[in-house]
């Protein structure tokens, strides 16, 4: 008689390591929601040390397996012994996204294998592009045709930033607005020069080249959530449209909450990513998965980015299997969230979806306490979280609109760039000094800014600062030594690279009054008599006959001393 039963599994030999628990102490976090951030390519370090010395037989290993990009790779990492409490490891990731780890040991020189008993450990890997990260948003329609952004890539190199940022450069609906596409796939004719016998995609593609040819990186907005009334999606596929009977052209359109209560969009349709057919929701979510892989092509290109708009209205299903089809796709092409939403929210999609960098929205701060208040969150969940965070955007005002003075900006980028953890940037009008804030919506006429670019050397140095030195793209070596200043914002920061370096970095944020700080530095710089510094923006040499100093700053002054 044939045997009719299934087959048996094999029972693994898993032993628990009785005689450490409890006593090992682990430099990594464990458990996915503390999950550790490392870059591509670079170092990432870890350590196991015990309470009682190891055995003299005893061996481990790191086991990394990558749970993104397609990949299921294995790699065995093995760890040294430092002395008899010690066990150190080196890991260098060549492939970005994010991976799950353990720790395993060995009694018998190798033989046999006990996996450590806690939760697996994970890391997500961001490509390079965005450390030191300085962004440029450049918007479209006051800009001219493709061939002038391409003429004003060398200006934009030339104060220092290494990637642009484009507003959505999509063909415009009847309300042209840049965020309400009347087709996802093709440029609008308006940025198009006159006369050429390239077509729309040829003419963006000589602007790739450019970039790529400058080693400027491009961030291209992908807009998921909603089209143009009159868009070919709301012509050819109505049915991909949430329906509103209430609406003439039953089409629900997009809003936003605000002091009035909910105020919709009347240019902007929403798309149904919760079709109830699975026909043609898959017709949807392909079409729209294609579209924002046609711009990360164009991304990849330069090493570049994604922007996902509005991302916390974004339908999370499909913005999961977007993010699955990116990473795999062009796991170089790094993702910056326009995501507002809670922090435990945002920690388990930023791990979930791969977000490289998250909007930060300093501007909303217009007041010292506050905004030190938000610069200590920033380090705080840099653990976990990378923040892009420039001095304004393309939505709020010029930072003489939301700080009452145009000189702010000098302060504020300061804050920005130098008290963040390494991702910058200014949207297009800034380095002009404008008092009002560009307006994106509208095909209009290049727009003639002043001659004189007012803040483009302070930029320049500014931008230089932060990508020379990588004190000012961590997130783990920020003090604040103002004793809680009404006006002034001042920091230390110590070079991970050099125990005996640092820098203070002092902001004035008052537009009218000059301010006196007072700072002791003992407890960074020991006793150091006299004190010897440069000013990194200005070039002056400073002298401290001993480590409490007195400082005197102008209003908007910012001071960047480099302690040697």
């Amino acid at each position: 008689m044939t045997s009719r039963h299934r087959p048996i599994p094999t029972l693994q030999d898993c032993p628990i390591l009785l005689p450490f628990i409890g006593l090992i102490n682990r430099s990594y976090s464990v458990g996915r929601q503390s999950f550790s951030r490392g870059f591509l390519d670079r170092v990432f370090t870890a350590t196991i040390t015990s309470e009682h010395p190891f055995s003299n037989n005893i061996m481990a290993r790191f086991i990394f397996i990558l749970n993104s990009n397609g990949e299921s790779k294995q790699k065995i990492v093995p760890f040294l012994l430092i002395d008899d409490r010690t066990f150190k490891s080196h890991f260098i990731p060549e492939h970005t996204g994010l991976y799950s780890f353990w720790a395993e040991f060995s009694m018998d020189k190798g033989t046999t294998w006990i996996r450590d008993n806690v939760p697996d450990a994970w890391i997500l890997i961001d490509p390079p592009q965005i450390d030191g990260l300085r962004l440029y948003t450049l918007i479209p329609n006051v800009s001219g045709t493709i061939k002038d952004w391409k003429e004003d890539l060398i200006r934009i190199k030339g104060m220092g930033f290494n990637a642009v940022h484009l507003l959505p450069v999509t063909a415009l609906d009847s309300s042209e607005s840049p965020y309400s596409a009347k087709d996802l796939f093709d440029i609008d004719t308006s940025y198009l020069e006159i006369g050429s016998k390239n077509d729309s995609l040829v003419q963006i593609e000589d602007f790739v080249d450019e970039a790529k040819m400058l080693g400027i990186s491009l961030c291209f907005d992908i807009v998921m959530n909603h089209v143009g009334t009159n868009s070919n999606i709301a012509k050819k596929a109505p049915d991909w449209i949430i329906p509103d009977h209430n609406k003439p052209d039953g089409f629900l359109r997009a809003g936003y909450w605000s002091e009035r209560g909910w105020l919709e969009w009347d240019d902007l349709i929403l798309i149904n990513y919760e079709h109830p057919s699975a026909r043609i929701r898959k017709e949807i979510w392909d079409y729209m998965t294609e579209y924002a892989l046609f711009w990360a092509n164009y991304a990849s290109e330069t090493g570049g980015f994604i922007r996902f708009d509005n991302l916390h209205s974004s339908d999370p299903k499909f913005v999961q299997s977007l993010a699955e089809s990116l990473h795999n796709e062009y796991p170089d092409v790094a993702i910056l969230g326009e995501f507002f939403t809670d922090e435990t929210n945002l920690l388990q999609k930023s791990v979930q979806w791969g977000l490289n960098l998250n909007l930060a929205t300093p501007w909303n701060y217009r007041f010292v306490p506050q905004l030190r208040d938000y610069l200590n969150y920033i380090h705080r969940s840099t653990k976990h979280l990378r923040y892009f965070m420039p001095v304004t955007t393309h939505d709020s005002g010029t930072p003489y609109q939301e700080f009452g003075s145009v000189e702010s900006t000098m302060p504020r980028y300061v804050s920005a760039a130098l008290m963040g953890t390494g991702a910058t940037g200014i949207t297009q009008g800034v380095e002009y000094g404008i008092t009002e804030k560009i307006q994106f919506i509208g095909r209009q006429t290049k727009m003639k800014f002043p001659d004189e670019i007012r803040f483009s050397d302070f930029i320049l140095k500014v931008n230089s600062i932060l990508a020379e030195y990588i004190a000012f793209r961590c997130g783990d070596n920020c003090f604040f030594v103002d004793k809680g200043h009404d006006a002034i914002i001042a920091v230390y920061r110590y070079d991970p690279t050099k125990e005996s370096s640092g820098f203070l970095v002092i902001c004035n944020f008052d537009i009218f009054k000059s301010q006196e700080v007072t700072i002791d530095l003992l407890s960074f710089i020991g006793v150091r008599d006299p004190l010897q510094s440069i000013d990194l923006l200005s070039g002056e040499n400073h002298e401290f006959l001993q480590s409490q100093i007195n400082l005197f700053l102008q209003p908007c002054q910012a001071m960047v001393l480099k302690i040697h």
